[in-house]
C-alpha cells in the first residue's frame, strides 16, 4: 500500500510552485521540491475547525506571544523553509480511512480533502476543483505546509493532517501497545525532523540508549555539514507558523495521554527513554536541534504540571473523603478502603510526576534559561511563569523564583520584559507570598523602572511597581524614584506612570485629611460649593496642595541629583541657546496628568487656587475642633513658596491642553471637551480676565512671570474682534503685559513678553492698541540710550564699568526685541532731541557694534561688551531688514526713492558691514561673537540680495512692456541709484571666511571623533596640532559633553546655513571671479558627509538644480548635464577646465563611512555621465560638437570673461548637476 502511493507523492510534489532550492542529500537531489498549490489552502478550513472543536483554543492563546516574537524577532531566519511539500497520503495509509467506502483507500487523491475535514469527494478531479478555489481562503489554514521535505509517519499526522493533537497522540499510544519500540523510534524522528534534519535514527538505536549521545553526535554533524541556517521553529514563512503551536500541543497531549492511561506511572521506560533523547538534543552544539529539543521538554514539562495540578486536586478531594467517611458513625468499610487504596495510588503517581518534573527541570531548564539564543531563554522564562501559575504548591519556591529574579539582568531586552510580564502575574494573585523574594530583587525591578536602555522594559517594570505598591512592598525611597517617572523625557513612561503618580497623590489626600481632622472636619470647612465660582475655597483644594507638594519635591530631588547651570548671557545673546526653554519637565508632567487628575484638566480650579490670598479666610471665623477655617487654611492649603511656580506651570500647560482641543474640536479635527467647561469665548474671557491678576500677584517673580505671560499665547484674540465690548479687558491685559517689559530685564521675561505683543499685532481690530503700547516702550529704551550716549563714547570697548555695560546690554536687548514687532524705520531714523545726543538711533547703534573690536583681554568685562554688541548687530539687522521690505514696496509700485535717501542707507550699510569686518577679523579664535558677526555680515548682503532681485524683476517687466508698446519708455524707472547698496562681500575676506568655517568644523569634529578629508593641493594643509587638541573633554561629564557636541554643531550648521544663502544669493564666492571664486563653496563640500545630516542637508542647497526642483536634480537638469559632457574627442578639453571641479568637490560624494576617496576614485566618478554621450557620438560626432558642446563651451569661456555674467551663470548650473549627478 505504501509502495503504490509513492508516485502519487512525487506527482504532487512536482507541481511547481515558489520553492527554495534542494538540499544536497541524496533523497532530494533529483527531485523537484516545489509545493503544489492545492495543498497550502486546502488544509486551513477543515483543521482550524477540528482544533476549535477539540479544545485546542487554549494552547493557541497560551503560545501566541512567543509565536509571534518567533515570528518577528529572529534574524537568522530565512525564506528557505517557506514552502514544503506534503506527505500526508503516506500517514493515511498507515490507519483506518475515515471514509465509509473502503475503496476511497486507494484513491489518495480523492481522499484528502476528507483527511482535512471536507465533505466527501465524488470523483478524482475533486482535488484539482480545490487547488483553484481555495486559495482564496488561505488564512484559515491550521494544517501547515510541511516543512520536512520527506517529513512521513507521525510527523506528516501532526502538521498536515489537520487532525487534533489529541486524537494524533492517541493514535500514536495505540501504535506504542502494539510495537513500543518502533513507535519510540517514530516519536524520535517526529523531533528530528521538526528540527529539519533529514537523517533518522533506526529501532536499534533506540535499543540502546548508552549510545544516545554518539548517535545524535553523528546526525549533529551531518546536519551541520549540509549549512542548513533555516529551521521551522525560526521560519518566517506564514504557511509554518502555526508549527510551534502544534509541535507543544501534541507533546502536551502526549503527556495527557500517558498520565490517562497509566503508562507515565507503570511504564517508566517510555518516559525515561524520551527524555533521555530530549535532554541529550537539548545540549547540542547545533541551535535547531537544542531549540526544538527544549521547545518539547518545556512542552512536556508544561504538561506535567498539568497532571500534577489534577492529581493535586485529586488527593485533596479524596483526602476529605477519607475525613468526612471516618467521621460517619456507620462507616461503611469497603468503600473507606477503596477510597484509601485510590488515594495510596494517587499519591504514588504523584511521586513520579514530580520525580519526571524534577528531572526535565534539571536536565533541560536549569541548561537552557541561560542559553546563548535569546529565543530560548525568553521561552524557559516564559515557561517557568506558567509553571508557577499553575503550580505554585512546587514552583513558588526560592530555588525555582531564583531564576526570574537573575534573568531580571539579561542582555535581550525581550527576555528581560517577558520576566516582567511573568512577574506581574504572579505578583497580583501572591505578592504577599513572596516577600523574600521581593526584598531581594525590588532594587533591581526599581532600576529597570528608572534606568532600563529599551522603554519598553521600562513600561513592563512600572507595571510591576505598581503591583508592589499597591500591596505595600516598596519604602519610600523607591516610591519617590517611581514617582519621578512623572518627570520622564520618554512620554511612554510618563503615561505609564500615570497610575502609579496619581496613586500616590490619592494617598497624600487621605494622609492631608486625616491630618485636618477627618472627613467631618473638612465638610464643615468647605461647606457648601458654589460650582461656578472657582475662587472660594473648596474641597478640590486638597487635591491641588498635594499636587503641588508632591511635584515640588520630586522636582527638588531631580534639581539635586542633576543640577543644571542656567546658559550664559552670552550664550542667549548669540542666540546658540534659547532664553526660555519651550518645554520643562513640569510643562511635561502636567500634559500627561491633564487626562488623569480633573483639577488639572480644570484650569479654572487652579487659577482660583493661585490667586486666592491664603493669608486670609474670607469665611466667617467659625471654629471647628482643629481650629478657626483661617488657621486650617492657612496650615494646611495654602502653598510653599516653591510649590506656586510648579502649579503655575501646571495651569500653563492645562490652559493650553484646554484651548487646543477646544479650537481644534470647533474645526472638527477633535472631539470636543465634555467635561461641562466653558464654552470658547468664556475661556478666553475669563483667561484675559485672570492674566493681569497672576501677573499682578507672581510678576516680580521673574521664574513666576515668564509662565504667566507664557498664558496669553494661548488667547484666541479673534474673540476680542468679536466681542468689541471687551477691548477693555484686553486693554489691561495688554497695560500689564508692557510693564512686565519695562520692569525685567530678564531675558525669559522680554522674550515671552514680545511674543505676547507679537500675537497681539497679528489680528487688524488689536493692532492699534498694541502699536500704542509700543511706542511707549521704544520711547523708554531709547531715552536711555541717549542718557548713555549724552556720558560716554559708545563705539569705545571698556569705557564703561561692569553694572553700566550689563544696562546698555539690558537696554539693546530690549531695542532688539521691540525692532522684532514692527517696523521701526521711523523710530530708528528719528533725529534725537536730547542735548548732546541728536544722532539717530541707528547710527548709535551701528557704532555701537565697534566695540566688538579686540585688542585687548578683559576677563570680567568681555562677555559684558560681548552681549551688548550682539544686540546692538541684532537690532541693526532688523532695521535694515524693515528698510529692505519698504523699498521693496516702492520698487513694485514705481514709486520713486529719493537719492538723499539711498546715499544715507549705503553710508549706514558700509559702516555698519566695516565694523562687522572689525568685529571678526580682531579675534583669533572662534567665540561666541565672531561667528555671530560673520552670521550678521552674510544676513546684511543676503537681504539687500532680495532688493537686487527684485529690481531686476521690475526692470524686465517694464522692458517687456516696452517692447510690447504697452509702456513708454519715458515712463521706465532705472533704479540705478540702488547698486551701490549691492555690494558684494569682498573677494580679499574670503580667506578669512574659510578659516572661520575651519575652526567651527574642526571643533565639531574634535566633540564627535571624526577624522575630516585631507584639503586639495590648492587649500591650506590640516593644522594637526590645533586639530588634536581635545580641550579637557575627558573631565566632562556625559552630559556636559552632549551640550557641547551640540552646542558646536548648531554653531557649525548655523554658519553653513549663512554661507550658503549668502552663495546662493551670488553675494560671495562668485564663480569666475577671479582666484577665489567658487573657493568657499569647495571647502564647505569638502566634508560634507563626514560631520552627520544636519550638515549635509544644509550643504546640500549648494546644489542649485535640487533647490529649484525640490527634491535632488531633475530630469531637465540632468538631461542638460550629459548634454554638456563633452565627447571623447574633446574629453581633454573638458576635464582641464573642471579638474579642480572633480578632483575637490566629488568629496562631497563620500559615503558616511569616514573612509577617504582615493585620487583614482575621484578621476573614475564623472565617467558614467560619458557613457551615453559615446553612443550618441558614433556617426554623428560633427553635429554634436557644432550644436551641443563647442557652442556652450565658448559661452562659458566668455561667461568667464565678463566676470560672473549670463556664462557664469550657465557654468553654475553645469557645475551644480555633476554634484546633483
Amino acid at each position: 500500500m505504501p509502495s503504490a502511493r509513492h508516485p502519487l507523492m512525487e506527482t504532487s510534489d512536482n507541481t511547481p510552485s515558489s520553492s527554495p532550492a534542494p538540499t544536497s542529500t541524496a533523497r532530494r537531489s533529483g527531485r523537484v521540491t516545489k509545493v503544489p498549490d492545492k495543498f497550502a489552502p486546502d488544509a486551513p478550513l477543515a483543521s482550524k475547525r477540528k482544533r476549535a472543536a477539540d479544545g485546542d483554543d487554549d494552547e493557541d492563546l497560551e503560545n501566541e506571544s512567543p509565536d509571534e516574537d518567533d515570528a518577528s524577532q529572529d534574524e537568522d531566519a530565512d525564506d528557505t523553509a517557506t514552502d514544503e511539500p506534503k506527505r500526508a497520503a503516506r500517514k493515511k495509509s498507515k490507519r483506518p480511512a475515515s471514509s465509509s467506502q473502503p475503496a476511497k483507500a486507494r484513491k489518495p487523491a480523492a481522499k484528502k480533502p476528507k483527511i482535512n475535514g471536507d465533505v466527501p469527494v465524488a470523483s478524482e478531479d475533486a482535488p484539482a476543483q480545490h487547488a483553484a478555489r481555495l486559495p482564496s481562503r488561505p488564512k484559515k489554514t491550521v494544517r501547515i505546509d510541511i516543512a520536512h521535505r520527506d517529513g512521513d509517519g507521525l510527523y506528516a499526522d501532526i502538521f498536515a493532517s489537520g487532525d487534533s493533537s489529541d486524537k494524533v497522540a492517541t493514535e500514536w499510544y495505540h501504535k506504542y501497545e502494539a510495537d513500543d519500540t518502533a513507535a519510540v523510534t517514530e516519536l524520535v524522528n517526529c523531533i528530528l525532523q521538526s528540527a529539519g534534519c533529514d537523517q533518522h535514527v533506526t529501532a536499534d538505536d533506540i535499543r540502546d540508549p548508552e549510545n544516545c549521545q554518539n548517535r545524535l553526535a553523528d546526525l549533529q554533524n551531518v546536519y551541520a555539514d549540509e549549512g542548513i541556517t533555516d529551521y521551522p521553529l525560526i521560519s518566517r514563512a506564514k504557511s509554518t507558523r502555526p508549527f510551534r503551536d502544534l509541535l507543544i500541543g501534541f507533546f502536551k497531549s502526549l503527556v495527557t495521554v500517558m498520565h490517562e492511561t497509566d503508562v507515565l506511572y507503570k511504564d517508566a521506560a517510555l518516559m525515561e527513554n524520551i527524555a533521555r533523547w530530549v535532554a541529550s538534543m537539548s545540549s547540542s552544539t547545533l541551535r535547531p536541534f537544542r531549540h526544538t529539543a527544549t521547545t518539547v521538554a518545556l512542552a512536556m514539562e508544561a504538561a506535567l504540571v498539568e497532571v500534577a495540578k489534577k492529581l493535586d486536586d485529586s488527593i485533596t478531594k479524596m483526602t476529605q473523603q477519607v475525613e468526612t467517611e471516618k467521621g460517619r458513625k456507620g462507616k461503611n468499610k469497603e468503600k473507606l478502603a477503596a477510597i484509601e487504596r485510590n488515594l495510596e495510588e494517587a499519591g504514588k503517581n504523584r511521586e513520579i510526576c514530580q520525580e519526571q518534573i524534577a528531572d526535565f527541570f534539571e536536565t533541560v531548564f536549569v541548561h537552557r534559561y541561560r542559553d546563548i539564543d535569546p529565543k530560548i531563554r525568553t521561552e524557559c522564562v516564559e515557561a517557568l511563569g506558567s509553571w508557577i501559575w499553575q503550580l505554585p504548591t512546587v514552583f513558588m519556591e526560592p530555588e525555582y523564583l531564583r531564576y526570574l529574579g537573575w534573568m531580571l539582568s539579561d542582555v535581550v531586552p525581550q527576555t528581560r520584559q517577558e520576566v516582567l510580564k511573568q512577574l506581574a502575574r504572579v505578583f497580583k494573585r501572591d505578592a504577599e507570598k513572596l516577600g523574600h523574594f521581593i526584598d531581594r530583587f525590588r532594587p533591581r525591578l526599581v532600576e529597570m523602572a528608572t534606568k532600563d536602555s529599551d522603554v519598553s522594559v521600562r513600561v513592563a517594570a512600572i507595571a510591576v511597581i505598581q503591583i508592589l505598591k499597591d500591596t505595600g512592598m516598596l519604602e519610600p525611597e523607591e516610591l519617590d524614584a517611581a514617582g519621578r517617572l512623572i518627570f520622564d523625557t520618554e512620554l511612554r513612561v510618563r503615561r505609564a506612570v500615570l497610575d502609579f503618580f496619581a496613586g500616590c497623590v490619592n494617598d497624600a489626600i487621605e494622609t492631608k485629611i486625616e491630618d485636618m481632622g477627618g472627613e467631618e472636619a473638612v465638610n464643615e470647612l468647605f461647606g457648601d460649593e458654589d460650582e461656578d465660582n472657582f475662587f472660594s475655597p473648596r474641597r478640590d483644594w486638597v487635591a491641588i496642595k498635594c499636587l503641588g507638594e508632591i511635584l515640588a519635591s520630586f522636582d527638588a530631588q531631580l534639581e539635586d541629583e542633576n543640577h543644571t547651570e542656567k546658559p550664559s548671557g552670552l550664550d542667549v545673546a548669540v542666540e546658540m541657546v534659547q532664553a526660555v526653554a519651550p518645554e520643562t519637565r513640569i510643562s511635561l508632567a502636567a500634559q500627561a496628568l491633564y487626562e488623569k487628575i480633573d483639577q488639572v484638566k480644570t484650569w479654572e480650579l487652579l487659577s482660583g487656587y493661585l490667586l486666592y490670598d491664603h493669608t486670609t479666610s474670607s469665611k466667617a471665623k467659625t471654629k471647628t475642633k482643629g481650629g478657626s477655617n483661617e488657621a486650617i487654611l492657612r496650615e494646611h492649603i495654602a502653598p510653599k513658596d516653591r510649590e506656586e511656580p510648579i502649579l503655575l506651570e501646571v495651569l500653563a500647560s492645562a490652559v493650553k491642553l484646554s484651548l487646543t482641543s477646544t479650537s481644534e474640536a470647533d474645526k472638527g479635527r477633535r472631539k470636543a471637551r465634555v467635561d461641562g467647561g466653558d464654552s470658547s469665548e468664556d475661556s478666553a474671557v475669563h483667561l484675559a480676565t485672570i492674566i493681569p491678576r497672576l501677573l499682578k500677584k507672581f510678576g516680580a517673580e521673574a521664574s513666576t512671570a515668564v509662565v504667566v505671560l507664557r498664558l496669553e499665547h494661548c488667547l484666541d484674540l479673534d474673540i476680542f474682534q468679536q466681542l468689541r465690548q471687551d477691548s477693555t479687558t484686553y486693554t489691561r491685559l495688554l497695560d500689564e503685559i508692557c510693564t512686565q517689559f519695562d520692569r525685567h530685564v530678564d531675558r525669559g521675561v522680554l522674550t515671552e513678553a514680545t511674543a505676547a505683543l507679537l500675537h497681539a499685532r497679528k489680528y487688524d481690530e488689536l493692532e492699534e492698541i498694541t502699536d500704542s503700547k509700543i511706542s511707549d516702550l521704544w520711547e523708554e529704551v531709547l531715552n536711555a540710550l541717549r542718557n548713555f550716549d549724552k556720558t560716554c563714547d559708545l563705539g569705545i570697548r571698556y569705557n564703561l564699568n561692569e553694572q553700566a555695560i550689563a544696562e546698555l546690554g539690558h537696554i539693546l536687548f530690549k531695542m532688539s526685541k521691540l525692532a522684532s514687532i514692527a517696523d521701526c524705520i521711523d523710530v530708528l531714523e528719528a533725529d534725537g532731541l536730547v542735548d548732546g545726543s541728536e544722532a539717530p538711533a541707528i547710527e548709535l547703534l551701528v557704532r555701537i557694534v565697534v566695540r566688538g573690536k579686540l585688542d585687548t583681554v578683559d576677563e570680567v568685562l568681555d562677555d559684558l561688551e560681548d552681549e551688548a554688541v550682539s544686540f546692538a548687530i541684532k537690532c541693526s539687522q532688523f532695521y535694515f531688514m524693515w528698510k529692505v521690505r519698504s523699498l521693496i514696496g516702492s520698487v513694485q509700485t514705481g514709486a520713486d526713492i529719493p537719492g538723499s535717501e539711498i546715499e544715507r542707507l549705503n553710508n549706514l550699510r558700509a559702516a555698519y558691514h566695516k565694523n562687522l569686518v572689525w568685529t571678526l577679523s580682531s579675534r583669533g579664535t572662534n567665540d561666541e561673537l565672531r561667528l555671530f558677526a560673520t552670521g550678521g555680515l552674510c544676513d546684511l548682503h543676503v537681504v539687500f540680495a532680495t532688493l537686487r532681485q527684485v529690481v531686476d524683476q521690475q526692470q524686465q517687466q517694464q522692458a517687456a512692456a516696452a517692447a510690447d508698446g504697452s509702456a513708454s519708455n519715458s515712463n521706465r524707472k532705472t533704479y540705478g541709484l540702488l547698486e551701490p547698496l549691492f555690494e558684494t562681500i569682498q573677494p580679499n575676506l574670503i580667506g578669512e571666511l574659510i578659516e572661520i568655517y575651519d575652526a567651527a568644523e574642526r571643533a565639531y569634529a574634535r566633540c564627535v571623533k571624526k577624522t575630516l578629508n585631507e584639503p586639495a593641493e590648492d587649500e591650506d594643509p590640516l593644522d594637526d596640532e590645533a586639530f588634536s587638541d581635545d580641550e579637557d573633554d575627558d573631565d566632562l561629564s556625559p552630559t556636559e559633553k552632549k551640550g557641547k557636541e551640540l552646542k558646536t554643531e548648531r554653531a557649525l550648521c548655523e554658519l553653513a546655513g549663512k554661507f550658503v544663502l549668502a552663495i546662493l544669493a551670488k553675494m560671495v564666492d562668485g564663480s569666475g571671479g577671479g582666484a577665489t571664486g567658487g573657493k568657499l563653496k569647495r571647502r564647505m563640500l569638502r566634508n560634507q558627509n563626514k560631520l552627520g545630516n544636519n550638515l549635509k542637508e544644509t550643504l546640500a542647497y549648494l546644489d542649485e538644480g535640487r533647490l529649484r526642483s525640490g527634491v535632488g536634480i531633475g530630469a531637465k537638469a540632468k538631461k542638460r548635464a550629459k548634454g554638456k559632457q563633452p565627447a571623447a574627442g574633446n574629453a581633454k578639453a573638458a576635464a582641464g577646465k573642471k579638474s579642480a571641479l572633480s578632483e575637490e568637490i566629488i568629496v562631497a560624494d563620500d559615503d558616511e563611512s569616514d573612509e577617504e576617496v582615493m585620487p583614482e576614485q575621484r578621476e573614475q566618478e564623472p565617467e558614467p555621465e560619458q557613457e551615453p554621450e559615446e553612443e550618441l557620438e558614433e556617426g554623428t560626432v560633427e553635429d554634436l560638437r557644432r550644436r551641443e558642446l563647442l557652442d556652450e563651451e565658448d559661452e562659458a569661456d566668455e561667461g568667464d570673461d565678463d566676470g560672473g555674467g549670463g556664462g557664469g551663470d550657465r557654468m553654475d548650473e553645469d557645475e551644480d548637476s555633476v554634484i546633483g549627478d
